[in-house]
Formats: C-alpha cells, structure tokens, sequence
C-alpha cells in the first residue's frame, strides 16, 4: 500500500512516542530532535509492546525486560546483538507517512527514518 499518513507533526512533539495501528500493524513513531522515526511496536526479545516502555533521550527501555534500544539508528544497546525493525517515514507538510511495507530496515527518507 505504500506510504499512509498516521499522524500529524503536532501530535508528537521532540522527545515523545507513541503507538498507532496501521491495517493491523502495530507501529511505535517517535520524534528525536524534530526527526521522525518508526519501529514495528514489538520487542523482539518476547515480543512485549516497545510502546509501553520508556524513552529517555534517544534510548527506548522496554519495560517487559529492560532491554534498551537506541531509536535513532534501531540497534540493541543491552544487548547489543539485537535491533528493532524499522519503517521510512516520509513528511509532507505538517503529516506523518509510514510504509510498512517495505523491506525490513529500508534507507532513512527525508527528515524522517527507519531503524537501520
């Protein structure tokens, strides 16, 4: 389906999270710095929703099992050896585009991006 508006900028301001459904997909959008990214709403240790853990700075903890994660880039801080699987973002005016359809980690698009 490509790319589909799922917020607008507004509703998520720099330093903040949230979850949103999109056609059954659980998605986790977070603003570091006024730059967009997008995970898959699911730790991938057992599988707990990212979005009910905490973000500090650019470090999502999950709070099933502490796991931690940094937002900007996708990879496994603790542990290392993990990452989340992220979506493009896409900006258009003032709304928030995700395509959960492309490939697992695809490039960063224009002042968005997706976990690498």
């Amino acid at each position: 389906m490509g790319f589909q508006k799922i917020a607008k900028i507004d509703d998520l301001w720099s330093g903040e999270m949230m979850a949103v459904e999109l056609n059954g997909e659980q998605v986790l959008v977070v603003n570091i710095n006024d730059r967009i990214y997008a995970y898959a709403d699911v730790c991938p240790h057992q599988k707990s929703r990212l979005s009910e853990g905490t973000l500090t700075g650019r470090t999502l903890r999950c709070a099933r099992h502490l796991w931690e994660f940094d937002v900007c880039t996708g990879v496994g801080v603790n542990p290392q050896n993990t990452c989340l699987r992220g979506f493009p973002v896409r900006l258009d005016g003032e709304n928030i585009f995700v395509d959960i359809d492309a490939p697992a980690n695809a490039s960063f698009s224009e002042r968005g991006g997706a976990g690498q």
